[in-house]
Order: C-alpha cells, then sequence, then structure tokens
C-alpha cells in the first residue's frame, strides 16, 4: 500500500526486502499509517507541530526527537560502519547516519522499515533491510552495532534454550574485533516500577520483579548484574553501564558508573508514566535523594544504556544532558569526556552555526569585565571545549549552609553573588530598561528595579560558578540580554535553587531573600520577563505534549494506598 508513496518520494536509502516473509509481526496497529502518512507530509522539523495536531502517546512515541538523545550525544568514529537492529520507525537512524560513513538498518516489519525509508529520505549512506536478523546473512563486519528496545523481545524472536545469549553470540560475530554494541533496555527493578507504573511490555504492575509469573509472552527485562551477566558470557570482555534518565525511551540526562547524580538534584528530569499515572502508589521524584544518599542508584536507576566491546576503549564519555525541549537552534548537549574535559556540542545544524558560537562570545566579553571565566575553546569540528573542574560551587556553598542551619553564610554567598552580577557589565540609564520596551504595561520607575546592566549574563546563577582561593569563576554564560536590571538577574539565581531544592524553604524563605535584595516589588515585571525570555527560547508545544505523560497524580497514589489497607 506504500509503493505508491515511495515512488512519488524517490527517497535515496536502499530499501532491501530479500528476506522479508511477507509477515509483519510488531506493529502498534494502525496508527502507523497515519505516523507514516505525517512524516511523508512534514520534514522533521515540525513533527512537533504534527504531533501537536494529531496528539496520542503513539505519535508522540514514535515522532518526538527526544528519542534521539539515547545515542546523539556519543562520539562515533566518522568512518564507521553501523548496523541498528530494530530500527522501528527511524527515531534514532538520523542520528546514525550523521554521525557514521554507513548505516545498515534491520527491521522486522515492511511498515516500521516504510516509515523509516520515508523519514531518512534523504540519507543516501542509509540502507534498510526488512527481515528478521537470525535470517540475514551480512558480507562485512561494523565498527557499532545498536539494539535500542529489543533486547528484550529475544524470547519471541530468537529460538533456542537460551535465547537472550545465544543472540548476542550471533551479534558478536557480526563486530570487528574492536567493535562496539549498544543495549539499550529497562530495568527490571527499575524505580518507576517500585511507584506501580505499568511494565512497559507487559502493562501489569510489579510484573517484573514478581519474575513475570503472571505473563508468559516471551519479552523480559533483567537487573543490573543478570544484563551484565548474560552479556559476559556471550563473550564480551568488557561492560560500560549507563543510566538515560527518565528512561532510555525519552532521555534527558545520562549518568554513568563513574558519573552517578549527586546531593539528590536530578538535572533535567521530568519522570513521565504511560497510559496513565492512575496506577501509582509513591512518588518516584521524591525517592532519588535517599536512594543516591544510600549508594543504591544503580539498582533502581529505570533503564541502562551499556556499552559492550572487548577493547578497552569505553566509557569515555561519563556523563551528558541534552537541551532537548527547546527550539531547533538553540539545542545543546553538554558532555563530560572521562571526568577530564567538559564538551558542548550542537544537537541540530542550526544550532551549530549560530548559537554554539555565540556562547564562547559571551564568554570573552565577559572576561574583559574582570570576571574570573573558565577557559574554552572552540573547535573547528563543532564543539565547545574546556576543563572538568571538580570545586565547589557557589550552590554547594549554600547547601553547606543549609546543612550548619547558617542563614547568615546564605546572606554572605548571595552578597558575592549579586557583587559579581553588578560588575558583569557597564550600567546604563535607568530609563533603559527593557522592561519598558517590552509592551507589557510596566509603569516606568527610577527606583523599583535598581541598576541596569547593558548586557546581562542570566547563567550567573550558583550553579554556574566555583570557588577557588576565594575567588569566583564563572562557566556555561549561554544567554544574555541588554538593557536587564541586575536584580533580574540576582532573582533568576534564587528561583533556580528553590526550583532545585524546594525543602530549603523550611530553612530559609525564598520571601527573605526577595525581601533582602528588595525584588519583592519588581517581582511580578520579573516573572513577566522571565515568562517572555522562556518563550523565546523553548518549544511551548513540546512542553505542553510531554506535561500529558509527566508528574505524579498523589490523589491516585493516596486513593491505591486505601485501596491496599482495605484488602
Amino acid at each position: 500500500m506504500y509503493d505508491e508513496l515511495i515512488k512519488k518520494m524517490q527517497p535515496k536509502p536502499k530499501f532491501n526486502l530479500k528476506w522479508y516473509k511477507d509477515a509483519d509481526l510488531y506493529s502498534d496497529g494502525d496508527v502507523e499509517d497515519k505516523i507514516i502518512q505525517l512524516i511523508a507530509e512534514n520534514e522533521p522539523e515540525h513533527y512537533t507541530d504534527a504531533i501537536y495536531d494529531n496528539f496520542s502517546w503513539a505519535t508522540y512515541y514514535h515522532l518526538i526527537h527526544l528519542r534521539k538523545n539515547i545515542l546523539n550525544w556519543y562520539d562515533f568514529k566518522k568512518d564507521s560502519d553501523v548496523l541498528e537492529i530494530g530500527c522501528g520507525m527511524g527515531a534514532v537512524t538520523s542520528v546514525l547516519c550523521d554521525n557514521c560513513k554507513t548505516v545498515t538498518a534491520v527491521e522486522l516489519s515492511k511498515r516500521r522499515a516504510t516509515a523509516t525509508l520515508l523519514r531518512c529520505r534523504e540519507k543516501e549512506n542509509l540502507e534498510i533491510i526488512v527481515g528478521n536478523l537470525n535470517d540475514i546473512q551480512f558480507d562485512k563486519k561494523f565498527d557499532y552495532i545498536t539494539l535500542i528496545g529489543v533486547f528484550e523481545y529475544q524470547g519471541c524472536y530468537t529460538e533456542s534454550d537460551n535465547p537472550y545469549k545465544d543472540f548476542l553470540v550471533r551479534i558478536k560475530q557480526l563486530l570487528k574485533p574492536d567493535g562496539k554494541l549498544f543495549i539499550a533496555i529497562e530495568n527490571q527493578y527499575g524505580l518507576k516500577y517500585w511507584c506501580g507504573a505499568l511494565e512497559d511490555h507487559t502493562g501489569i504492575p510489579f510484573d517484573g520483579m514478581n519474575q513475570y509469573k503472571f505473563t508468559k509472552r516471551g519479552v523480559r527485562t533483567f537487573s543490573k548484574e543478570t544484563l551484565n551477566r548474560i552479556i559476559k558470557e556471550s563473550g564480551f570482555k568488557k561492560t560500560y553501564f549507563y543510566y538515560p534518565l527518565p528512561d532510555y525511551k525519552l532521555p534527558t540526562v545520562v549518568y554513568s558508573e563513574d558519573y552517578l547524580p549527586q546531593n539528590g538534584n536530578m538535572q533535567n528530569l521530568q519522570c513521565y508514566y504511560v497510559p496513565d499515572k492512575s496506577t501509582l502508589v509513591a512518588d518516584e521524584m521524591n525517592m532519588y535523594k535517599d536512594i543516591i544518599d544510600n549508594g543504591v542508584f544503580e539498582f533502581f536507576a529505570n533503564s541502562f544504556l551499556v556499552e559492550c566491546s572487548d577493547s578497552e576503549d569505553i566509557g569515555k564519555i561519563t556523563f551528558a544532558t541534552m537541551g532537548s525541549e527547546r527550539k531547533e537552534k538553540y539545542r545543546i548537549a553538554t558532555r563530560f569526556v572521562e571526568n577530564k574535559v567538559v564538551e558542548k556540542i550542537a544537537l541540530t545544524n542550526l544550532c551549530r552555526e549560530t548559537h554554539l558560537k555565540q556562547i564562547t562570545k559571551n564568554e570573552q566579553v565577559l572576561k574583559k569585565y574582570g570576571r574570573n571565566v573558565l577557559e574554552s575553546n572552540w573547535h573547528r569540528s563543532g564543539k565547545i571545549v574546556s576543563s572538568f573542574e571538580k570545586k565547589p560551587l557557589l550552590e554547594d556553598k549554600v547547601l553547606e549552609a543549609w546543612d550548619k542551619k547558617d542563614i547568615e553564610q546564605v546572606f554572605n554567598v548571595f552578597d558575592i553573588l549579586y557583587k559579581e552580577i553588578l560588575n558583569s557589565s557597564e550600567h546604563v540609564g535607568w530609563k533603559n530598561n527593557i522592561l519598558y520596551t517590552l509592551g507589557a504595561g510596566i509603569v516606568e520607575d527610577e527606583l523599583a528595579y535598581g541598576p541596569i546592566l547593558r548586557i546581562a549574563y542570566l547563567d550567573m546563577i550558583l550553579r554556574n560558578a566555583f570557588v577557588e582561593d576565594g575567588k569566583v569563576c564563572w562557566f556555561d554564560q549561554e544567554w544574555i540580554l541588554e538593557d536587564v536590571p541586575a536584580k533580574f538577574v540576582l532573582c533568576r539565581a534564587i528561583a533556580q535553587l528553590y526550583y532545585a531544592y524546594p525543602e530549603f524553604e523550611k530553612f530559609c524563605s525564598m520571601q527573605i531573600l526577595l525581601d533582602k535584595y528588595e525584588i519583592k516589588s519588581a517581582y511580578e515585571a520579573f516573572q513577566i520577563l522571565e515568562h517572555m525570555f522562556t518563550e523565546l527560547i523553548f518549544d511551548e508545544k513540546q512542553l505542553v505534549e510531554s506535561a500529558a505523560f509527566r508528574g505524579t497524580d498523589m490523589k491516585a497514589c493516596v486513593s491505591n494506598i486505601k485501596k491496599l489497607l482495605s484488602w
């Protein structure tokens, strides 16, 4: 039924049906036809609009660019050959095509393979093979092989007494001697499952923790230790575990065995639940601090991404966080390389040519105004590189004061911060205030907003400065605005602290700091400016789409607990 569409669009990848047996064994149903239509009618940069206008979990899951975050931060060898097993509807395929020499994508379903073909229609370095990997004969070996959401199904598709091990043995034969395999899979004991979320494959709460006794579908996940054992028994000498959060499907941050989350502050974490939140019995977000403090995060991580190889050259990148909810031209990733170097890379071509270069310019100008700035360098390959510094942040100083219940130390840190902000730029006349030119009906008031900065560095927050020998050193100064009140920058720093650590309110009310720095009267106007700024950066439609699946329904939790008590 797609032959005419393919003929009309004339996609550039090779479409290989030699191994296809005229049966699609895996499908989400007829919604896939709708998704293929949306792919045919839209370029990838317009998928967010297509999802918004045709909203469902299926369209969101298959088309949202967050799916790319499972591998778009990885440093692939440019001259490499990749085998993508189970490409689905092409969510990750374009990342591989953009970063490697050739990509061979294998997919059981002709319908899904067609979606990948049309989605990657401009990729000349792609061949899509429709069929079961176990039937296909390849004429070459690969530098990388990916199993993204595939390994757990081998009880269904590999005929063997030991399907998971034997499948990996077969995979290993397709790798070059120093090649690498990536396995992305849910954790059998992921925290979301303890909280009552439905098991992703069977739809039964607590199914994995009950060893799948209630379902016999040939699909299952594993604990970290069991997964590691199977990989090693299949012949791989080395493994390196990453922990994508909230899971491997829609990751926004990736931790690793060499860089685990700290301080209970989970960067960019937005928990989500499908099909809904109605089965929950606990608040996942509120459990992470204790799990981290007790050193058991790796056992409870929702998902694993495992790098497997016989080579010692694995685990080079130890952490990555992606600015995924931004508009295309602002999407970047920050990654740590062996905990020695920090690299910022563009996630889109548009970002590489504009926004990424602007960051280095911002830091250079800030340095001219006498502020200490962590040295960074722009590389022609399209990344910003700086040293990895494990030094106390201004934020750490505030957290230390919190532990000591020393509110004067909190005030001292914010005094230092405000002084740095005031000295980050020359000042301009009060009538130049950007708030007066926004068309938001802000009344002019010479005294309400304080000094006006000619250039305001909006990322002068507690998390973006470390302290050494009593001196403050800044990094990650990504955003600037002209003619902005210095108190607005300070207000952003205050708000960010309380967003990251809401429990801080019990020790030192946010209102105390707003009063101390005479921000209260300007706070409403600052909120208007912040909203306008975020509208400029973030993809509002994507935020709305993601919100449909995010967060914990505490009423449902209480109701479910009461049901348990009544049994």
